[in-house]
């Protein structure tokens, strides 16, 4: 592609992705009746994303500048853009496109079927971003019916905080809570150019203020293991030590293991709670 025609045509796109954008949607309270923008204005769009107003400007009047990642990304979160919309940023802007995990990822079989032979022990994996993909009969039972669940609801971090069935049932939420923001902080440095986590930050940053509070202590932690005691009307107090295993043949996956603690009859209750 011609660089003064790709220039053009990232000026363009993003001039439109701009103007489609209101200011509600971006955040901002302000007075709309009196703009001649219909959507975010330059400065609002160069504020939003941490960068200078003639930065940006020049990007929109297609000059020959080079914009880095970091400054890409940054209007990718900024003006909510989709993942097919962000690879077109990245080819207008001339960016090599760094893989990026997929959402829909398939569970090998081979990995279900260790999942459903693991009896009385709950457990389910994940991807990189937390989203619960496949679980055995024993984990849907504590969790609940997850095949039903929206998207969004089968992330575990989303479900510790806004699904109030699955957070009702925690008996020591807060220090399930504490220890899920904390392993998130490490890995939102790890994926803070992947806007999914960004949105996912911003949504519960802004509904839960819990999660603001945990997130506020700067607490950061690399593992992703506890204790966790689960209620349940038929079956009482269950207690558990959960681990979680990174499976070696795909690094996008990782297996959590709820283990139960002995001598407190949590084993005996998951056994009649599968028969």
């Amino acid at each position: 592609m011609n660089d003064e025609r790709r220039r053009r045509q990232l000026a363009d796109f993003l001039r439109s992705r701009r103007l489609r954008l209101s200011p509600r949607e971006a955040g901002l309270l302000v007075e709309t009746s009196r703009r001649r923008t219909t959507g975010l204005r330059r400065e609002e769009v160069a504020s939003l994303s941490g960068i200078s107003l003639p930065w940006y400007t020049a990007l929109e009047q297609g000059r020959d500048i080079h914009v880095s990642e970091q400054v890409l990304e940054s209007l990718v979160r900024t003006l909510r853009l989709s993942n097919d919309e962000r690879n077109h940023l990245l080819v207008l802007a001339n960016r090599f496109l760094p893989p990026q995990p997929k959402a829909d990822d398939s569970v090998p079989t081979t990995l279900q079927q260790i999942l459903d032979r693991m009896g009385t022990y709950p457990a389910y994996i994940i991807d990189k971003r937390w989203n619960v993909l496949a679980w055995n009969k024993i984990s849907g039972t504590l969790c609940g019916d997850l095949s039903r669940a929206p998207e969004l609801e089968r992330n575990i971090l989303w479900r510790v905080f806004e699904v109030e069935d699955s957070k009702s049932r925690i008996v020591n939420w807060e220090d399930v809570a504490s220890t899920m923001v904390a392993h998130f902080r490490s890995r939102f440095a790890q994926y803070m150019n992947d806007s999914w986590y960004q949105e996912l930050f911003d949504k519960l940053y802004d509904r839960s203020e819990e999660f603001r509070t945990l997130w506020d202590r700067q607490d950061v932690s690399g593992t992703m293991e506890g204790e966790q005691i689960i209620s349940l009307p038929e079956a009482g107090l269950l207690t558990f030590h959960y681990h979680t295993f990174t499976i070696s043949e795909s690094s996008a996956f990782a297996m959590r293991v709820f283990t139960p603690l002995e001598n407190l009859g949590t084993d005996e209750q998951l056994e009649a709670l599968l028969k």
